[in-house]
């Protein structure tokens, strides 16, 4: 069981790291949403990382409520950009402030007809900053991340 965990957060890994390469992000970072537990939960980290930032992380985790567009995200399927002049929730501007970021963007992460999580990228200062227009690509990467996720999930039974 833990080769096969190993195996699917490689496969996460390689597959953030082609999105984070693919946007010219500084940092891309997956997410599995624990529904039952109200957090969000990551998995994976690569690029540009934050002190005490690690690229595979065992315990870092965000209540899902307490960060507006994440909620958003996670129960409306609405991915969100969050760039220079928008309107960003506290939360989200003090993690961003924290790790040393400058603007952020997700996407749902979908499996099965169902959000499973979320792929998080963020610029840093001096970097080209994300805007609204970028939300389509981040979309596109976040479903190349599901089919991964897909792949190594168990078969799900045929009605």
């Amino acid at each position: 069981m833990q080769a096969h965990r190993e195996q699917m957060l490689d496969r996460l890994a390689e597959g953030a790291e082609r999105a984070r390469r693919a946007l010219g992000v500084a940092t891309a970072s997956v997410s599995v949403w624990e529904r039952d537990a109200g957090l969000l939960r990551t998995i994976v980290n690569t690029g540009t990382l934050a002190p005490g930032e690690h690229e595979r992380p065992t315990e870092e985790t965000y209540p899902v409520h307490t960060f507006p567009a994440l909620a958003s995200l996670l129960e409306g399927r609405t991915p969100y950009c969050l760039g220079l002049g928008d309107r960003v929730d506290v939360s989200s501007a003090s993690l961003a402030a924290r790790l040393g970021k400058e603007t952020q963007a997700a996407a749902p992460i979908s499996v099965h007809g169902e959000v499973w999580g979320s792929l998080w990228v963020a610029t840093v200062p001096g970097g080209r900053p994300l805007g609204r227009s970028d939300l389509p690509r981040i979309v596109r990467a976040a479903n190349e991340i599901a089919r991964v996720v897909a792949a190594c999930l168990p078969a799900q039974p045929r009605a």
